[in-house]
């Protein structure tokens, strides 16, 4: 973990300066409120309040002893850690169950249990695979459910942190969503999903990429829904603001985040590329800013949001 942190540490020295995007650009210096508020504070040692959903989950599905529940989310989260320094895993995040607060997410449910139901549901940037293990538990078919994440890392750490390795039949992918094609070759690539699903969750997605990034990630999304399925949709939660636009980090590369107005104008440019038309709905959640701190200048938001056919 030393070595993750004074990674973090010398990244957090150096300023990286992108583009703007869209009518939403602005002439001012990038907005450096993320840095602001990530600075000191992306690590945790406190389990959160809200980690009760993930504890009975953890005990009734992977069937650990609830005594040793806590020391064993911190040996995953650390294992997490070294492999890379995002504030999602320092703060626990990887382990909320919030987002089954989320109508969208009912919505979601209810199709995958429909008798004799076919729908699929990928989660995109899955990490240890959490939403997938917890849809399971709620009673789908693990058979439908699909994980895409970069990271082969992560999704490995998620067999050990829910100790099923030999028995969670949903199917992981290692991909890259910013371009077409598998980052590993063969058969571990996305395309065999092209076309094919129906429901799409990514949480925690968006806000790590530039407006550009987000368009790419968008489209590949696009083509992996079913064309005609007049109900498909993507879901999620991300970090929001009222003023969208380029928020730059020096931790990387700056981050475009939206408004509703804004998410609007992005699945606007998709469907243009795409020749397909989005609809788009925005709600803050009951959280504002970032853990520790209610964001240095009041506009940062955590959002949820849906996309769906027009």
């Amino acid at each position: 973990m030393a070595k993750a942190l004074l990674h973090l540490r010398q990244h957090s020295r150096s300023a990286i300066t992108t583009r703007r995007a869209s009518n939403f650009n602005s002439e001012q210096q990038p907005d450096r409120s993320l840095d602001r508020l990530l600075a000191g504070r992306v690590y945790i040692e406190e389990l959160p309040p809200d980690i009760e959903p993930i504890r009975t989950l953890l005990v009734k599905y992977s069937g650990i002893r609830t005594k040793d529940v806590d020391e064993h989310v911190h040996q995953i989260r650390d294992r997490l850690w070294d492999i890379y320094p995002y504030a999602t895993i320092g703060h626990f995040r990887f382990l909320s169950l919030k987002f089954t607060l989320d109508s969208w997410y009912h919505v979601a449910l209810d199709r995958l249990l429909a008798p004799r139901s076919d729908v699929t549901f990928l989660d995109v940037g899955c990490c240890v695979g959490q939403v997938l293990r917890k849809l399971a538990f709620d009673g789908v078919d693990p058979g439908r459910l699909y994980g895409l994440d970069l990271e082969s890392r992560f999704i490995d750490a998620g067999y050990d942190l829910f100790k099923d390795r030999n028995k969670f039949r949903a199917t992981f992918l290692v991909d890259d969503v910013l371009r077409r094609g598998s980052v590993g070759g063969g058969d571990s690539g996305s395309e065999a999903l092209d076309g094919k699903i129906n429901i799409i969750h990514a949480t925690s997605f968006f806000h790590l990429f530039t407006w550009r990034d987000q368009v790419r990630a968008a489209q590949r999304m696009v083509q992996f829904l079913d064309p005609d399925d007049p109900d498909a949709m993507i879901f999620g939660r991300q970090v929001g603001t009222t003023t969208p636009g380029d928020k730059e980090c020096s931790r990387g590369p700056s981050k475009f985040l939206h408004n509703a107005v804004s998410w609007q104008a992005l699945w606007d440019e998709v469907g243009v590329l795409t020749g397909t038309s989005w609809r788009t709905e925005v709600s803050e959640t009951e959280e504002r800013g970032m853990r520790g701190d209610e964001t240095a200048d009041g506009t940062l938001r955590r959002i949820r949001f849906g996309v769906f056919r027009a």
